[in-house]
């Protein structure tokens, strides 16, 4: 099976595809600053914005109301404009033969993104249904060629140690204690990958040529509110409530589907970023993927970029987010920062009195999803999906 192909070895070149480009680079208070600023107005300086929010509470609430919507528009045009569209009549059909797993029942899906492409997930519906009948949760795989099927336990990427599946099966447990679960297919993996014949896109320049102004984090955030739109159609789910969890390339792809749809309830994220700041290889972004291809345009300097990871946080609050970082975490490292970052987030949180709903568990580990972080995640979930 052919490689990713918004990955340079699967074809992708930042360099061509900004010559392509003729957008102008934009600006925010944050550009120039060496570190992540707070999101409080008036702004305070470091380590002062609690105190700001503590004296003027109705005054940085406004503020912070209006200043959303200007840094929403700064993340929109950094993720660029797709020229997809939902579809017009949507459709979903079955495939292949359903699954008895024990404690769960699984089923292939195919459902339409546009009218033109299809979806592919996984869909599992436990015997016994733990949470809220009309509650669902999208499980976001990681980089992985497999896709859909490593989150359910069918294709598992070995990890350094061979006993230790770095936590990825969260799909199937999740399941296992009740959650309808759905995991999709993320553009370019599993039966989206270039070489599958069910994939629409087999290169960077297809996809480039028919969204010139978009980014592929954008599509994936578009294909997951697809997601969510078969899960309220589909009679075994009929869902109206959504959660949203994923290791690496699922917790950066959770971020962004949280942003764009705010009919997900709840997130969880496992090792899945840094602040653009304190990333030692922010070329991830445009050069070494084409996620996000215009933070390209500040390569020859990242402080320049016009938004940060706390920006983008920020923007889910009030939604119950957890966050799970590992200090020895070679694929996102130099997390050690991370704490002050999101505490800047979580003071736009406590604006609106849900400063608990946005946790951080900064572990001595690598880049996996411990067992011990996995259960405290599902039990949040539950918590939230049954509020």
């Amino acid at each position: 099976m052919s490689f990713l192909w918004y990955w340079p070895a699967g074809g992708y070149d930042f360099d061509t595809w900004k010559k392509k480009q003729d957008w102008t680079p934009i600006t925010s208070e944050q550009s120039g600053k060496k570190d992540p600023i707070p999101l409080t107005t008036p702004s305070p300086t470091a380590g002062q914005s609690a105190a700001v929010l503590r004296a003027a509470p109705p005054r940085a609430t406004d503020a912070w109301r209006t200043q959303s919507q200007s840094w929403r528009n700064i993340s929109n045009q950094i993720l660029g404009t797709l020229s997809d569209a939902p579809p017009i009549t949507p459709r979903h059909e079955t495939l292949g033969r359903k699954y008895d797993a024990g404690k769960f029942s699984m089923q292939r899906h195919r459902y339409s993104l546009t009218d033109e492409e299809w979806g592919y997930a996984w869909l599992l519906v436990p015997h016994k249904i733990a949470t809220s009948d009309n509650a669902a949760v999208l499980a976001l795989h990681q980089t992985t060629c497999s896709g859909k099927s490593e989150v359910v336990g069918l294709d598992i990427t070995p990890a350094d140690n061979p006993d230790d599946t770095a936590g990825v099966t969260y799909a199937a447990e999740l399941a296992e204690r009740g959650f309808i679960t759905l995991a999709p297919d993320a553009i370019a993996f599993g039966e989206r990958q270039s070489g599958h014949r069910n994939a629409k896109y087999h290169s960077a320049d297809e996809f480039f040529n028919a969204q010139p102004h978009a980014s592929v984090m954008g599509k994936m955030a578009f294909d997951t509110s697809r997601a969510l739109d078969f899960l309220q159609r589909n009679p075994e789910s009929k869902s109206t409530k959504f959660a949203s969890i994923g290791h690496s390339h699922g917790g950066y792809g959770t971020i962004f589907a949280m942003l764009a749809d705010p009919r997900i309830k709840a997130g969880v994220i496992s090792c899945g970023f840094n602040c653009l700041r304190d990333d030692p290889s922010p070329n991830r972004w445009w050069q070494l993927t084409a996620l996000i291809p215009r933070l390209g345009f500040y390569a020859n300097d990242i402080t320049q970029t016009p938004i940060d990871f706390h920006i983008w946080i920020a923007l889910i609050a009030p939604r119950p987010l957890m966050i799970f970082a590992g200090h020895d975490d070679a694929v996102f490292p130099n997390c050690a920062p991370l704490p002050q970052r999101v505490a800047l987030a979580k003071d736009i949180y406590a604006l609106q009195n849900a400063g608990e709903n946005l946790q951080l568990k900064l572990n001595p580990g690598p880049h996996r999803f411990a067992e011990k972080d996995r259960e405290a995640a599902y039990a949040m979930l539950l918590k939230n999906l049954n509020a």
